[in-house]
């Protein structure tokens, strides 16, 4: 009886069985185990022609020059042809399986659209999205401009290409093979038989082959970041010419890309400002929070050097300066955050109309992570000389302060017993009540201080990362500071502590 290893399994990938093997081999697969096994090699199979497919493109683009973006079309079937072989071999096994399933569906199918959807939403997080005027919540994507307002959206294009789109961002989808960008960020995972994927900007086209890398769109520039594989980059006029040469972008390199310039710049790569993939987060902080209603929500989704809020009437500006990276990087959650100093041209944050508060009760919740140690440095105050009442910092050695100013005019303080750690999250709470000024760290009460009401506030300045000055800079990001008009309860802030475990990532 003829032997069936895997040996004999790897010819039938490859094509290479007599008719009357392919009989006995069909027999073998109608054991359940004998199909389990079959699958597990092919997919194996799978993975390693996707990997030496990628390797022979990349090599012959670089080998190529500029003529390779066409040259690699062209040679497209010659690799494609080896997965059509193996294709037809797994096909006379399942045929019929495939048949009878294609049958079913076409009786059962809804007729296509006269406008055919070019790309699949895999997933929405708190993500609204826009066509022209028009809210758009379908699961398919088709030919046109969108805006996504906020959130995350994770889309599926031909090939099983990759694209994770954050808000805000505004962005066409032109076919199954490409998207332009024209503000905003998204990221791209795109495998071997995506090769050719393209991402337009107003500034350059971006032709992958094989590779994972992101595109962010921002004030008149952009920027191409390759975390993975190889990526064509070719500067583009206002009008849509291609100006200069085209550069290679390989595994860890990165480039900005600005009308005003000759040719792209080399820039950081930016391993920690773009959300590359994501699983829909269970968002129970963000509900746990919202329920507890405050008065302002600043998640630091930084786009056009704006600090939004919700509501919006309390939004703010980011301030910068001199520096390297941009004042945004990745965030406590999915999301950004608000960097300042941190080899950045951050500077800090101001919105100039903050919320009144009039209760004498005051809440103040926020993430921060510590590059390095910073004296003095701001987390959010509108503390002034001549007004204001509230301040939250480190003080002059490095620990954690809340400050209030109260009815009678009085400066209350209340101070940490150690100093906050460095490059790593913390959730960091000041809490005033009208009898105690209270300071909590990842959910636990750390100090607290007898204390009398706050003082009213009407629209003062808030800072944020920097004091009225222009001083005492943070050193590292801040993200998710929330203001509430109340003083939150030990149980409450504990809790919402909890709920932020569930989405939080402590980045080393």
């Amino acid at each position: 009886m003829m032997s069936i290893d895997d040996v004999f399994i790897d010819r039938v990938l490859e094509g290479d069985v007599s008719e009357e093997e392919a009989v006995v081999f069909q027999q073998w697969l109608k054991v359940p185990a004998n199909l389990q096994r079959f699958a597990l090699r092919g997919e194996l199979h799978s993975q390693l022609r996707r990997s030496l497919r990628r390797r022979r493109i990349q090599s012959y683009v670089l080998e190529a020059g500029d003529d390779a973006s066409a040259a690699t079309e062209n040679s497209l079937p010659v690799f494609r042809s080896r997965q059509n072989l193996f294709l037809t071999v797994a096909g006379l096994v399942t045929a019929a399986c495939v048949i009878i399933a294609f049958v079913r569906y076409e009786r059962d199918a809804v007729p296509l659209s006269v406008d055919p959807a070019v790309a699949t939403v895999v997933s929405n997080v708190s993500g609204v999205l826009t066509k022209g005027d028009q809210h758009w919540d379908a699961t398919q994507l088709t030919v046109g401009n969108y805006k996504l307002h906020s959130g995350l959206l994770h889309l599926q294009f031909a090939d099983n290409v990759m694209v994770y789109v954050e808000a805000p961002a505004q962005f066409e989808v032109v076919s199954a093979a490409r998207v332009g960008l024209r503000s905003g960020r998204l990221s791209a995972s795109v495998p071997p038989e995506g090769v050719g994927f393209t991402v337009e900007t107003p500034e350059a086209e971006v032709v992958d082959f094989g590779t994972e890398f992101s595109v962010d769109v921002d004030g008149g520039a952009s920027e191409v970041h390759v975390f993975e594989g190889l990526v064509r980059v070719q500067p583009r006029s206002p009008t849509g010419e291609k100006m200069g040469d085209s550069v290679d972008l390989r595994s860890s390199q990165a480039v900005m890309i600005d009308n005003a310039i000759e040719k792209p710049a080399e820039i950081e790569l930016a391993t920690d400002r773009f959300i590359r993939t994501f699983d829909e987060p269970r968002l129970r902080y963000s509900r746990t929070m919202k329920q507890l209603s405050p008065v302002a929500i600043y998640r630091m989704a930084i786009r056009d050097q704006g600090l939004a809020c919700v509501p919006p009437e309390y939004s703010g500006v980011v301030l910068t300066g001199d520096g390297k990276r941009p004042p945004h990087a990745r965030g406590a959650f999915a999301g950004g955050s608000l960097r300042v100093l941190a080899d950045s041209i951050g500077r800090g944050g101001r919105v100039d109309g903050s919320p009144p508060l009039r209760t004498g009760q005051f809440t103040l919740s926020a993430f921060v992570y510590l590059e390095e140690d910073a004296p003095n440095g701001i987390v959010s105050s509108n503390l002034r000389s001549d007004g204001g009442n509230f301040a939250f910092a480190l003080n002059e050695l490095g620990v954690l302060e809340a400050t209030i100013r109260s009815r009678d005019g009085d400066l209350l303080t209340v101070t940490s017993d150690t100093s906050l750690a460095l490059r790593t999250w913390r959730h960091v709470v000041m809490t005033v009540d009208g009898q105690r000024l209270c300071l909590y760290q990842d959910g636990s009460l750390i100090a607290s201080t007898p204390c009398p009401l706050l003082a009213d506030s009407k629209a003062d300045v808030l800072w944020f990362g920097t004091d009225a000055d222009g001083q005492n800079l943070w050193n590292g990001r801040i993200d998710e500071v929330v203001l509430f008009d109340k003083a939150l309860s030990n149980a409450e802030v504990t809790n919402l502590y909890q709920a932020a475990l569930e989405e939080i990532e402590k980045l080393e």
